[in-house]
Order: structure tokens, then sequence, then C-alpha cells
């Protein structure tokens, strides 16, 4: 294997991993948390029912208007899948911003986190580009090889 090539899988592999232990620090930070947010909204929900007893169909109804207002704050957010989803727009450096750590571990690991995986991120990304440069290059050589030999 190329010297390129395996600077590149190393690469990948690399922040692979990077976004793996990411991933799981920031589902250790903001899980937690989570849980209690949402065990505070459970027990406003059954006071909320209870007050104006509301039957779990209409309290469903309600919600689910309430969901469809906001629906990137829908579902669990910080367990694994989330956080590596969180992980990878922070690395990329999309940041769509309907996700932020709510706790201040959470919140300074995201600056370090941030700081080295972007440029590991961007390396990556060059790198992988390089080779798909080389490969485009490769392929139009051997095509334009083949046009030739047939004439």
């Amino acid at each position: 294997m190329k010297r390129q090539n395996i600077r590149t899988l190393s690469l990948i592999v690399s922040t692979f991993t990077y976004l793996l232990v990411g991933a799981a620090i920031f589902d250790a930070f903001e899980s937690e948390h989570e849980v209690i947010q949402r065990n505070a909204l459970e027990t406003i929900e059954s006071m909320l029912k209870r007050k104006y007893n509301m039957s779990e169909q209409d309290f469903k109804i309600l919600t689910t208007v309430v969901i469809k207002s906001v629906p990137h704050k829908a579902g669990v957010q910080w367990k694994f899948e989330g956080a590596f989803y969180f992980a990878t727009t922070v690395l990329t450096t999309i940041g769509y911003g309907h996700s932020t750590p709510a706790t201040w571990g959470g919140k300074t690991f995201c600056m370090f986190y941030a700081l080295a995986g972007i440029p590991l991120g961007l390396v990556m990304f060059q790198s992988i580009g390089e080779r798909l440069n080389t490969f485009v290059a490769y392929s139009l050589r051997y095509c334009k090889n083949l046009d030739i030999g047939q004439h």
C-alpha cells in the first residue's frame, strides 16, 4: 500500500476514533442533565393533567402540538447517537445550532474538543481529497488510453 494511502486511512481511523471518544464524553457530561430535565418535565406533566383534569389522549394531542412547533427538541438528544451527531457537527464546523451542551463540563469540553478536532478534520478531508484527485486522474488516464487503443 502506498504511503499516502496509509496516511489517509490512518487519518480516517484517527478522526473516527476521535469522534467516538468525543461522543462518549459528551454523552457522559450531558445525558444525566437531560434525564433530570426529562424527569422534571414528567412531574410537571402529571401536575398539569391533575390540575386541568386532562385525559391521556388530550395531553398527547397537546404534546404533539408543542413538539411540532419545535421539532428539533423532540426525542432524546444526548444519548450516544445524538452525541456522535453533535461531535460530527463540531468537527466539521457545520454547527447547526439546535443542539448545544448545557452543562459547564460539556461546554468546556466542547471548546477543547473543537480546538483539536477541527484541524484533524481539515487534514483528514484534505487527504481524502488528494486520494480522490489521484483516483480520478488515474481513471481519466486509463479511459483515455482505452480510447486511443481502439482507433
